[in-house]
């Protein structure tokens, strides 16, 4: 590892009280109300239909008559406005609404000739739900304005001993209670009479997806899956975090069961209402289906690939039971979504043997013949998507109607010890991100093999994690990893030269090696600060990529022990003098993900002024992503591709100019991500005269 110079320089929440019923949860279906006067703007999508139509809809459409109707989800192209997002806001969630409710009415109105019936509309992620017939679906994805058809189905449950085993009873006498904390929990609902889980201090917002319940008892707890779920995360005697807030958002009915549909439109409430109630950070679905998924599966079922993207990138951890069909080969959906945390099942304990019911890969049922402590559970799913494992089988837990379970268990109970332990973690450290979250979860805990498959997971340690973010050890790696997304050491235009310095801060309470790993022209360089950086310590890198001994253009990985806060400077020198543009660092959770957009405003092209426009792949897996142009009246000037491997960074050279030909053009670009995740943009408008560049930073 290269060890880099340095010049240094020192530097020298309150709880929501509650009281009464749970609020009723703000629900806003746009296709209920007319849409508002708002101009929106899309890109066509002119795939086959059929590329349009998911695998489970291709097989669903072979079963039925094309007589038969069918109940689907409807992914939307992603709208942009030019009046709204023009020198608007990076968050601005009612321009937002208005933008997606023009673009499901405008989807409504062309469908409605081929049979469909809209069912819902969704007000912060492009969807619709609605009923058609089986002989007009191709027709409906063959429309402009889809990106994706799917059929909707059913998912169902996956039915203070943990706490040890996890040493989260250690974290929660250090303080770790959950306080300020909100969990939406999308389950059967919760019983609010419970003793434990109070109305208005406990449970403070409801809401019903599933049709069945009306008035003040929406997200009343019918069937008793989500009462037990609820006492293991926040339950006031015994729960893991037991000062979190709750939220009831029932999408399971009294048979433990609900549409896929419901979690859809469960998670576009929880981003909606993401800063009501106390807030939310957490979020635990102990419910799936399908499968076994072997590799993430993002891409199988659209809709909830964009809801979970939205509500992770606002700073929202997701915890899915991995599932109970005992499969070897993979997990259910949804926990196969890589912005999901999977969480499979052990023993906190010897129990002697314990045999289960069937599974979907375990047709005659299993057996443990004979269990211990972090022994994985047989009925416990398990393949690559999985992430974490956490204790299972035989919790006692709250109980629907008072009183308790005494062997509340299944990946259901998993998940939520899991969740539980989130919230103490982010009790204790409010700025930890989603992407460190899971970093501190899946890095730190006892390793354990499953001994069917020969995957090795962590079983999660509490205080571990709480010191991997602390920058105490407990597994090592780096709490922190942003990225700044391109420096560079090279030649420019004119004679003039391009270099960026780099700077580091210090905000922890400890010292902190500085890694660094620079991705350029195919080729990953790793180095490091030639010393720790002591608290309040800032560290300069001064042409960082020269340091490396290559030249070129590339992304920055920056990884360290402790918050760090990093910036750059990247600069032209012309004569001696330099003309500079401000760089900031992005984490991967900053980024855009499947579905998502952003604009690159005030782009100029003409003998003056020439724009780069750059994007970065800060993701773990590849991605897609569509340009597109537009002049200042909002016409579209054209649209191209970009393909990016993890990490990868390329820049568009004056794409006006030599893509389509426009010598003199003021105007701005849309930056659609069509696959992948942690994507950032960012376009450099210079001064052909002095060759000083600006930054445009992407706005969502």
């Amino acid at each position: 590892m290269k060890s880099l110079f340095i010049g240094l320089v020192a530097l020298g929440s309150a709880a929501i009280a509650w009281s009464g019923q749970p609020a009723a949860l703000r629900s806003v279906d746009p296709l209920l109300t007319s849409p508002p006067s708002v101009e929106i703007r899309w890109s066509p999508d002119t795939r086959d239909p059929a590329e349009k139509m998911t695998p489970l809809l291709h097989r669903r459409l072979a079963q039925v008559d094309e007589s038969g109707e069918l109940k689907v989800l409807v992914t939307l192209v992603t709208p942009a406005d030019a009046t709204a997002m023009r020198g608007g806001t990076g968050r601005n969630d009612e321009a937002e609404a208005a933008r997606m409710s023009v673009l499901e009415h405008q989807f409504v109105d062309a469908a409605v000739p081929l049979g469909f019936r809209a069912i819902h509309g969704l007000r912060h992620i492009p969807v619709v739900v609605g009923r058609i017939p089986a002989g007009a679906v191709r027709e409906l994805a063959a429309l402009p304005i889809v990106r994706a058809v799917e059929p909707d189905f059913k998912l169902r449950a996956m039915r203070t001993e943990g706490a040890a085993l996890m040493h989260s009873d250690t974290l929660l006498a250090q303080g770790g209670d959950g306080n300020g904390i909100g969990v939406a929990i999308l389950d059967s609902g919760i019983d609010w009479t419970h003793p434990e889980l109070p109305a208005g201090t406990k449970v403070v917002v409801h809401a019903d997806y599933t049709g069945t319940q009306t008035g003040d008892t929406t997200g009343f707890d019918d069937q008793g899956h989500g009462t037990a779920v609820a006492g293991i995360i926040g339950g006031l005697q015994g729960g893991m975090a037991p000062k979190a807030t709750l939220w009831a958002l029932k999408v399971l009915d009294s048979k433990g069961s609900g549409d896929f549909s419901n979690s859809v439109r469960a998670l576009d409430d929880v981003y909606a209402n993401r800063d009501q109630f106390g807030g939310v950070r957490v979020v635990n679905m102990s419910l799936g289906g399908g499968g076994p998924f072997n590799n993430q599966c993002d891409g199988q079922m659209p809709a909830m690939d964009a809801a979970l993207a939205k509500v992770v990138n606002a700073g929202i951890a997701v915890f899915i039971s991995s599932g109970n069909e005992g499969c070897t080969n993979g997990i259910s959906f949804p926990a196969c979504i890589s912005d999901a945390i999977a969480v499979g099942a052990v023993y906190d304990a010897a129990m002697g043997s314990a045999a289960f019911g069937e599974g979907g890969c375990t047709p005659g049922g299993c057996t443990d013949q004979s269990t211990a402590a972090d022994m994985i559970t047989c009925y416990s799913s398990s393949g690559a998507p999985l992430d974490i494992l956490a204790p299972s089988h035989c919790a006692t837990t709250t109980k629907l109607g008072g009183g308790y379970e005494s062997c509340f268990g299944g990946t259901s109970a998993a998940s939520p010890y899991a969740a539980g332990v989130a919230a103490q973690l982010l009790s204790l450290r409010p700025q930890t991100t989603v992407a460190q979250l899971k970093t501190a979860l899946t890095s730190t805990g006892r390793p354990i093999t499953d001994t069917r498959n020969g995957i090795t997971r962590p079983r999660i340690d509490a205080v571990q994690a709480s010191q991997y973010l602390a920058g105490g050890g407990g597994g090592g790696g780096g709490t922190t990893t942003l990225w700044i997304p391109v420096i560079a050491h090279a030649t420019g235009t004119n004679g003039t030269n391009w270099a960026s310095d780099v700077a580091v801060l210090n905000g922890g309470a400890s010292s902190t090696p500085v890694r660094f790993a620079l991705y350029i022209g195919g080729q990953k360089l790793t180095g490091a600060s030639q010393s720790p950086l002591a608290p309040g310590q800032m560290a300069v890198f001064y042409d960082l990529v020269g340091q490396f001994g290559v030249s070129g253009g590339g992304a920055l990985e920056i990884g360290a022990d402790q918050p760090i806060v990093v910036t750059s400077r990247t600069y032209n020198t012309v004569g001696g003098k330099t003309y500079g543009q401000f760089l900031d660092a992005y984490s991967a959770a900053d980024g855009l993900s499947t579905g998502q957009l952003a604009v690159l405003n005030q782009l100029q092209e003409s003998t003056a002024f020439r724009t780069n426009i750059g994007v970065v792949n800060l993701g773990t897996a590849p991605a897609t992503v569509t340009i597109t142009l537009y002049d200042a009246s909002g016409s579209s000037v054209g649209a191209f591709n970009v393909s990016l491997s993890p990490g990868q960074w390329k820049q568009d050279q004056q794409p006006f100019l030599k893509r389509f030909g426009r010598t003199s053009t003021t105007g701005y670009a849309t930056v659609s991500v069509t696959s992948g995740s942690g994507i950032v943009a960012y376009a450099s408008v210079i001064d052909n005269g002095s060759g000083d560049p600006t930054t445009i930073p992407m706005k969502r």
